[in-house]
């Protein structure tokens, strides 16, 4: 399992230009702070980085559900899935990383058991936040 630190050290050492890539899933919940561990990273990529990265000899690509692409670099937790659009990055530790709100809205579309629970640990982190947002006013 990763934790926070783990993603931090295994995205910082990527060579990729940060604008072309963003952290989503559960990699991206373990960043903002509602889980504690993940057992992969998951990234989502732009068309010009699924470009470079098919052209690497480490990378092997799948595909998924019928058209969705899956990158996994050979010997590392990455995966980069192209599904995984988001309209709201946040730049956490210098990482960008895929806004709660839009990770809450992939999952509600791809409804997994797994994602069902996600979904209500996202809900009971925001309602946390918002709740230290009052004490602190």
């Amino acid at each position: 399992m990763l934790s926070r630190e783990d993603i931090i050290k295994t995205i910082l050492e990527l060579k990729y230009d940060k604008n072309e890539y963003w952290v989503t899933g559960g990699s991206a919940l373990v960043m903002h702070g509602v889980k504690e561990q993940t057992k992969d990273i998951d990234l989502g990529f732009t068309e010009e980085l699924y470009e470079e990265l098919i052209k690497q000899k480490e990378c092997i690509v799948n595909l998924l559900d019928g058209n969705v692409r899956q990158i996994k670099l050979q010997n590392s937790h990455i995966e980069f899935i192209d599904n995984w659009h988001t309209n709201e990055i946040k730049m956490i530790e210098g990482i960008p990383v895929a806004s709660l709100e839009s990770i809450k809205k992939k999952k509600l579309e791809l409804a997994r058991e797994k994602d069902f629970k996600d979904i209500e640990a996202i809900d009971e982190y925001l309602k946390k936040e918002k709740n230290n947002e009052y004490k602190i006013k």
